[in-house]
C-alpha cells in the first residue's frame, strides 16, 4: 500500500465518470482542476463526478483548485492549436483579439509596459521561443526563434521579467470566492511571490467564512524560493512547480530547487508537493522512460508527501495507466526508504513538544514491531500530521469526527483519512478504532495496530499511546 500521495489533473481525456473512478480505484488521493483552462460549469460537473466516486469507494478524496496567481497567459485561440513557424512574426496587442498564427493577447492588458526590444519570450512551456523586434502605442511585434505548437491559455514568460502584477486579479477573485462556495479541500496558488500574496488569499477565506481550505504555494521563481520560509509559515504545503520554475532559474539548476524546497518543506513540517514532467513520456506511450521512474523515486526518497501529475492525466492517451505506474514506482521507492535513520535524524533536529515525542515512540515502536498500522484519532489532524512528519513504515488511518478535517489530511504522506463518530472516553476510542481498522483494512488474526490520540478531543495535545493484538 502506498504512502506517497497522488494528485491527478483532470482535462479532456480524464473528464469522464468511469476514467476518474478507475483512476481514484488505481491511486488518486486528490484530482486537481486548474482554473486557467475550465469554467465554473466544467467545474460543477468535475466536482459532482469526484463526489460520486468518493461515495462508489466509501474513500475520502481532496479536491484542488488551481488559480492563476500572476502569470501571464495567452487568450483562447480560434482553433484548438496553432504552428508558429521560424522566422514568422507574430504581433501582440494590448487589447483582446481574435489569436491565431499572426496575432495573439493576452490576460495582461498592459503587458507592451513590461516587454523591451530584444527581449526573449517563451511559450508552450519554453518550447516556443520568440524576440521582440517592434514596439508600437498598442501592440508589439516578435519573431519567432524556436518553432513550435501553441495552445489557448498557455503561460507566457518574459525571460528575467521581475513580476510586480496584482497577485488577486478580478478572475482570481472570483475563483476563490467559487471555491469557497464549493467548500473545496485545497487552493493551489500560482506564482507566489512573498508571504503577502498568501495572506491576501487567506484574508479573504476570513473574510467570507471558510477558513477549512488549505494553502497550497506554488514556487515558480527565484523571488518565491528566496522568500520560501516566510511562504511556508503562512502556507498548508508548497508545489515544485517544475514548468515555470525550470524557466526562471538555470535548467541544470533545478534539482537543487527542489531538493531545498522539500528539505525545507519538511523542516517546517508542511505538505511538500512535486510537479511537471514526471511522466511526460506516458503523454503518447504506454510506458515511462527510465529517467521518469529514477525521477519520481528520487523525489520520494527527498521526503516529498505527494506527486502532481499535470499533462499526462489531463491531454495524455493513457490517464489510467500513468496512475497504475506512479503507484508502482511509489510503491517500490517506499520499500527502500531508510526509515529508522530518517525517524533519529528528524526526531534529533528539533525541539520536541509532548504531541512530537508521543508521535517519535509511536512511529519507533512500529518499526519495532513492524505494525500493520498506526491507527490516529484527532479532531483537528494535528496529531496525524505529526505522525505522518516522521515517515513511518505503516500506513496511518487518520480517524476524526470532523468531516473538513479528513479532507485535509488527502495530501499528507501516509494517512488514510477516516470519518468516525465522536469518541468520550479512552476505551471507546482502542474498540472503535481495531473496528474501523478491521473494516478498512485487509487485516489478519495477530496483526499489530499502535492506537494514538488525546483527550478530551478537542486538547491539541497527544497524550497516549496503545498498542494492540488483533485477536478476532
Amino acid at each position: 500500500m502506498k504512502k506517497t500521495k497522488i494528485v491527478a489533473s483532470l482535462g479532456p481525456n480524464s473528464k469522464e465518470l468511469e476514467t476518474i473512478l478507475n483512476m481514484a480505484r488505481l491511486g488518486v488521493d486528490v484530482f486537481r482542476i486548474n482554473l486557467s483552462h475550465a469554467n465554473f460549469k466544467q467545474c460543477d460537473d468535475l466536482i459532482y463526478k469526484i463526489r460520486e466516486v468518493e461515495k462508489e469507494l466509501n474513500k475520502v478524496i481532496g479536491i484542488m483548485l488551481d488559480i492563476d496567481g500572476p502569470s501571464i497567459r495567452i487568450d483562447s485561440l480560434k482553433e484548438k492549436e496553432v504552428y508558429l513557424q521560424i522566422d514568422k512574426e507574430i504581433r501582440f496587442y494590448n487589447y483582446h483579439v481574435v489569436c491565431n498564427n499572426t496575432q495573439l493577447s493576452t490576460n495582461c492588458p498592459n503587458l507592451i509596459e513590461y516587454v523591451n526590444l530584444d527581449d526573449i519570450i517563451t511559450l508552450a512551456n519554453g518550447s516556443v521561443l520568440l524576440k521582440v523586434i517592434e514596439i508600437n502605442s498598442d501592440n508589439f511585434v516578435c519573431k519567432v526563434l524556436e518553432p513550435g505548437i501553441i495552445k489557448s491559455n498557455q503561460t507566457l514568460h518574459i525571460k528575467d521579467f521581475r513580476n510586480d502584477l496584482p497577485f488577486i486579479s478580478l478572475k482570481d477573485k472570483d475563483n476563490i470566492l467559487y471555491a469557497i462556495k464549493k467548500d473545496i479541500d485545497f487552493l493551489a496558488l500560482s506564482h507566489v511571490r512573498d508571504e503577502q500574496d498568501v495572506l491576501g488569499v487567506i484574508d479573504m477565506l476570513i473574510e467570507n467564512g471558510n477558513e477549512n481550505i488549505s494553502i497550497i504555494s506554488k514556487i515558480e521563481s527565484i523571488e518565491g524560493f528566496e522568500n520560501l520560509e516566510e511562504i511556508l509559515k503562512v502556507s498548508d504545503g508548497v508545489m515544485v512547480a517544475r514548468g515555470d520554475l525550470g524557466l526562471n532559474v538555470p535548467i541544470e539548476n533545478l534539482p537543487y530547487y527542489q531538493k531545498n524546497i522539500l528539505k525545507l518543506a519538511n523542516d517546517y513540517q508542511k505538505i511538500g508537493l512535486v510537479a511537471t514532467d514526471l511522466l511526460k513520456s506516458m503523454i503518447k506511450e504506454k510506458n515511462p522512460s527510465r529517467a521518469e521512474v529514477s525521477d519520481i523515486y528520487n523525489a520520494i526518497l527527498d521526503k516529498c508527501d505527494g506527486l502532481v501529475l499535470c499533462d499526462e492525466t489531463t491531454i495524455g492517451e493513457y490517464p489510467e495507466n500513468v496512475i497504475e505506474v506512479a503507484s508502482r514506482i511509489i510503491e517500490e521507492a517506499e520499500t527502500n526508504f531508510p526509515y529508522q535513520d530518517n525517524l533519529d535524524q528528524t526526531f534529533k533536529s528539533k525541539r520536541q513538544d509532548i504531541t512530537s515525542t508521543i508521535a517519535y515512540s509511536v512511529v519507533d515502536s512500529g518499526l519495532i514491531l513492524d505494525a500493520n498500522c498506526i491507527l490516529a484519532n484527532t479532531m483537528s489532524g494535528y496529531t496525524a500530521r505529526k505522525i505522518s512528519y516522521y515517515r513511518p513504515k505503516s500506513p496511518i488511518l487518520g480517524l476524526s469526527p470532523n468531516k473538513n478535517t479528513i479532507r485535509s489530511l488527502t495530501l499528507n504522506y501516509g494517512i488514510i483519512p477516516v470519518l468516525v463518530k465522536k469518541y468520550n472516553d479512552t476505551d471507546q476510542i482502542v474498540s472503535e478504532c481495531i473496528n474501523k481498522y478491521k473494516e478498512i483494512m485487509d487485516y489478519q488474526i495477530g496483526d499489530t495496530v499502535i492506537i494514538t490520540g488525546g483527550l478530551p478531543l478537542n486538547n491539541k495535545n497527544t497524550d497516549f499511546m496503545k498498542i494492540e493484538k488483533i485477536l478476532d
